[in-house]
């Protein structure tokens, strides 16, 4: 009922905007600029804000470049995507107060239910995974623009189809974007297979800081300030730099801390036995059971301690 509500709200609108989470991942930008070119197929006025930085690896995306900073603008609809809590919106969350109708779209299972509407799936590998099934709902057809921008979020979100979170229905999707015109090998190459030199010199700071704790189920990487200052890079270039950390044979729990301004940024990953949500949501965060961050006020050496902790207390539960 949810869903159909919104895509009814949806239909009778004549202006919206689409949003998404600050540090946008590969979800947040596919799915934000496949929905941008279903609304102006619709002959709707569509504006899509996120309060961050696109990372470099997202340029070609279509319609990446139709993303902007917030700013205030009256709509009926606030689509929003891919975003757990109305505090990883960043300044858009102010649209949250207008009189607009406001319709949180998401998978993760830490969702806080913050609009008016909300529909919440943590069975999809990718909030694109839903976004799919609402433009089948809105009677919209695939182009290949709207086909990229899905497939790569939900290559993106599901680890290239194999995270546990990927089903059968992932596949299924994947498959009919493919015959809409998303080109899979090219996507891919450009998700997975090219690295940006800086990006290159990032990712070595990060492998020399990796430590192994609690006979190696436990990975530790951090990056510094100086390390963005030195390689040239920033916030926008550490996607995918855990991976490195997971995939380590015997690891169980994989942890990157990142420095930034008066407190340190977390990503955890985990392979079979650990809900990385739980241990996110201890320091007021939140994500999904193999996939999380939060947040630590602190200098450095205290956040690591402080999530390290969090870990190891887990792990001997």
């Amino acid at each position: 009922m949810i869903l159909i509500d919104a895509i009814n709200h949806i239909k009778d609108a004549k202006s919206v905007i689409v949003a998404s989470h600050i540090a946008p991942d590969g979800d947040a930008i596919g799915t934000v600029t496949g929905m941008y070119k279903v609304l102006k197929k619709m002959g709707k006025e569509v504006d899509v804000f996120i309060d961050d930085e696109i990372p470099e690896m997202y340029n070609f995306v279509p319609n990446v470049d139709k993303i902007s900073r917030p700013f205030y603008k009256e709509a009926e609809v606030v689509l929003i995507f891919d975003c757990a809590d109305e505090e990883r919106l960043g300044s858009t969350k102010e649209l949250l107060k207008t009189s607009a109708v406001t319709i949180n779209v998401d998978h993760h299972i830490s969702n806080t239910l913050y609009a008016k509407l909300n529909y919440v799936d943590t069975n999809a590998a990718a909030t694109a995974e839903i976004a799919y099934q609402i433009v089948k709902l809105l009677g919209v057809g695939f182009d290949e623009e709207i086909a990229t921008s899905f497939y790569t979020a939900i290559l993106t979100d599901s680890g290239g189809f194999m995270y546990e979170s990927t089903t059968s229905i992932t596949h299924q999707i994947a498959g009919d974007l493919i015959n809409n015109g998303a080109k899979f090998k090219e996507i891919g190459d450009k998700v997975f297979n090219t690295l940006k030199f800086n990006k290159a010199k990032l990712l070595g700071r990060a492998l020399n800081s990796l430590t192994l704790y609690k006979g190696g189920k436990v990975a530790y990487m951090e990056i510094l300030k100086k390390d963005f200052q030195e390689t040239n890079t920033n916030l926008s270039h550490i996607e995918n730099i855990i991976t490195y950390a997971r995939n380590i044979e015997g690891v169980e729990v994989a942890v990157l801390l990142v420095e930034k301004g008066e407190e340190a940024k977390i990503s955890l990953r985990s392979k079979e036995k650990i809900d990385v949500n739980k241990i996110a949501n201890i320091f007021g965060g939140g994500g999904h059971v193999r996939a999380a961050g939060c947040s630590i006020k602190g200098n450095i050496q205290e956040a690591k301690e402080k999530i390290l902790q969090a870990i190891f207390k887990e792990l001997e539960g």
